[in-house]
């Protein structure tokens, strides 16, 4: 299968650079990955002490957990590099739409990785990974339709990963709907409608890719991705 066939909608994931928050529809300003594996990793961390004298009482010892509801959460990729292309854009007459190698790709990606959250054009600042999904924020299928319960998973509508919980669950911590996060994606939407913040937030800890003459003409990469709300207040773009 040629890597030159595929174009952003046959794509799954995607990193999205800053200037999304300002300029870009559809797969503007995106880039899609084509992905192999994709490794989710949540690390909880309590706070647990141990209680002093425990076992000399009560022939047990004792700990006493604290959950203040603290995470680590991170998302490792590994994947290939084709030729594709992308759209970029910084303002109302300065659309790009170009056809780049698996190389070019390689190497853009790695120079914006290489950047800071002060650049909007280079900052890869959110992850999006579609998945398959019965289910909205209510527990209900989506458009109310019974059928969903049996669909085939191939046919069913996507939603982004998040570790946002449904709004069934949420009512003691919820600060507003969460019906965005569950919500179909649409090339058509392309979340713009849902204020463009759908995805993780975080930033890229590293990526790494492979050139080797048997891959060739693409690349393999992998990429690690940790959700944070990352402080991007670009005092120098203005």
């Amino acid at each position: 299968m040629s890597g030159e066939a595929f174009k952003g909608q046959n794509f799954r994931c995607f990193l999205e650079l800053g200037r999304r928050n300002d300029v870009g529809t559809g797969h503007i300003n995106r880039i899609p990955l084509f992905v192999d594996n994709i490794s989710i990793s949540t690390g909880k961390m309590v706070m647990n002490a141990p209680i002093p004298f425990s076992g000399a009482i009560r022939g047990e010892s004792l700990n006493l957990a604290f959950d203040i509801g603290q995470a680590s959460k991170n998302i490792s990729i590994t994947g290939t590099l084709m030729g594709m292309g992308i759209k970029k854009q910084k303002d109302a007459d300065s659309l790009r739409t170009v056809n780049l190698t698996s190389f070019e790709v390689a190497q853009l990606i790695h120079s914006y990785v290489d950047s800071s959250t002060f650049q909007d054009d280079q900052n890869m600042n959110k992850l999006i990974v579609l998945i398959p999904s019965r289910i909205n924020e209510n527990f209900h299928y989506h458009n109310g339709s019974a059928a969903m319960a049996d669909k085939d998973i191939s046919e069913l509508p996507l939603i982004p990963f998040t570790w946002k919980n449904r709004g069934y669950d949420n009512d003691f911590a919820s600060m507003g709907t969460n019906a965005k996060y569950f919500t179909p994606f649409t090339t058509n939407e392309s979340d713009e409608t849902i204020d463009g913040t759908v995805g993780l937030s975080g930033f890229i800890r590293s990526f790494s890719t492979n050139i080797s003459g048997a891959e060739f003409p693409n690349v393999s990469f992998s990429l690690e991705f940790e959700e944070a709300m990352v402080l991007a207040d670009n005092f120098l773009d203005g």
